[in-house]
């Protein structure tokens, strides 16, 4: 599987937010899109998810032998920060994504339990997610995104409230989670940047 942005270009009224965008984002590799503050990163990840529509271009989702338009509901997302309930158990918080897509609550306490272990967070699945870190927050998202199935994980700056301890843990978190389908993380960090499969800079898109 894979998503292909060929020519895409898109404009906010007269302004042109980025043109001409060339860019393959494969199965099992973390990408990376950068570039400055309104380059776009983040409304291209939007565009990927089938959120918005390219002014001109198009981007392709090739699955099985065909290419489709995005779906939204190929995509999970990963927040800036921990968007987590801070009373309840990051087994709880997990459980949601599934539980909302019509999955049993027996279910959803297997995929919940499943994406805490692959996220190093197995031993806190029952405590208040108020009591985390910092860095076990952002795992958490990101055991919640794992949780839904869903091939494609798009990461807006997920390590904008992050040290760089915590910031190089997430780094290696991503480089484990690539099997799980298509990783694409806008970003400005170094440490990401640096330790991703493939990078896309807007500048020169």
């Amino acid at each position: 599987m894979h998503v292909t942005v060929a020519d895409g270009s898109l404009l906010f009224g007269d302004r042109s937010v980025f043109q001409d965008v060339q860019a393959r984002f494969d199965s099992g590799m973390v990408s990376a899109i950068v570039g400055p503050s309104g380059s776009g990163k983040s409304s291209l990840l939007a565009c990927i998810a089938g959120e918005m529509a390219l002014t001109t271009g198009t981007i392709e989702v090739a699955r099985d032998g065909n290419n489709e338009p995005p779906n939204p509901t190929d995509v999970v997302w990963v927040p800036q920060g921990s968007n987590a309930l801070g009373s309840r158990s990051a087994m709880d918080n997990v459980m949601i994504g599934p539980l909302a897509e019509g999955r049993s609550p027996e279910a959803a306490a297997q995929l919940a339990q499943d994406a805490l272990h692959r996220v190093g967070l197995a031993s806190v699945a029952y405590q208040r997610a108020r009591t985390l870190s910092g860095g076990e927050l952002q795992r958490l998202a990101f055991a919640r995104a794992l949780s839904t199935n869903r091939p494609i994980i798009l990461a807006d700056e997920p390590s904008a409230s992050l040290d760089a301890q915590n910031t190089h843990a997430l780094a290696g978190l991503l480089a484990e989670l690539r099997p799980a389908g298509i990783i694409i993380v806008a970003t400005h960090d170094p440490i990401l940047i640096d330790s991703a499969s493939r990078v896309l800079d807007l500048r020169r898109a």
